[in-house]
């Protein structure tokens, strides 16, 4: 028998082969297996405590976060939007959003402009009660001596400024405002600080809602009262 061959078959014989074959299968396919397992392990661990570390910094420091809200208009021109920040009032962004649209809401029915009355009816009966729409109309129709359509007819054009917003109680705010109206030579023929006093409903904030769903705000009273003709004290 060749040395070789008697040598593999003494190796064999010793068992030595069979305890190295244990040996390089060990090393081979266990060891690794292992390896990466305890790897797996730590990497888990590692990533756990990092997570509740970031979870326990969230709930440390405030968070803002940014949402956009829009309001559908009605109108056959092209229109552009504009986007606000609801940051007025500090972390209550259905407050400052409620703001946002009690302003506007005053702003647009208060203001008179003879091209713009359609769409001044159209936005006051879409964000009103029946009720609070029907007063409006009655207070425009040119049967009230009152009107501005019969007082300032298509020569003159009245401006809002909102001066302060009160929240007395839930759904209910007080609006002070100044309207100056002109003429077309620039002439002040109004300056007026008036007092609104508004009911209203809003929908809460829902983070989850589905895509162009409507967000509802809708005026159920609204009282005027004049405060200061500022326009007779200079007569």
């Amino acid at each position: 028998m060749e040395p070789v061959l008697q040598s593999l078959k003494e190796y064999i014989e010793s068992e030595e082969y069979f305890t190295d074959a244990r040996k390089w299968y060990r090393y081979k396919y266990i060891y690794p297996f292992t390896y990466r397992s305890l790897n797996v392990i730590v990497t888990s661990i590692i990533l756990i405590i990092f997570l509740g570390l970031l979870i326990n910094l969230y709930e440390l420091f405030p968070t803002v976060i940014k949402k956009n809200y829009a309001i559908n208009a009605e109108s056959s021109a092209r229109k552009s939007a504009k986007i606000i920040n609801a940051n007025q009032i500090e972390n209550n962004p259905l407050a400052s959003i409620t703001d946002i649209l009690v302003r506007n809401y005053v702003e647009r029915r208060e203001k008179y402009n003879y091209d713009s009355l359609k769409k001044q009816f159209v936005f006051v009966k879409n964000n009103s009660t029946r009720i609070v729409f029907r007063s409006f109309y009655n207070f425009m129709n040119i049967d009230n001596a009152s009107s501005p359509v019969l007082r300032y007819q298509k020569s003159v054009r009245r401006t809002i400024n909102i001066i302060s917003t009160k929240y007395e109680s839930p759904l209910k705010a007080v609006v002070k405002f100044n309207s100056i109206a002109k003429n077309q030579s620039g002439e002040i023929i109004e300056d007026i600080i008036w007092q609104a006093k508004i009911d209203y409903e809003i929908d809460k904030i829902n983070l989850n809602i589905a895509s162009n769903s409507r967000f509802n705000f809708t005026i159920t009273n609204y009282q005027l009262k004049l405060l200061d003709d500022r326009k007779d004290k200079v007569k």
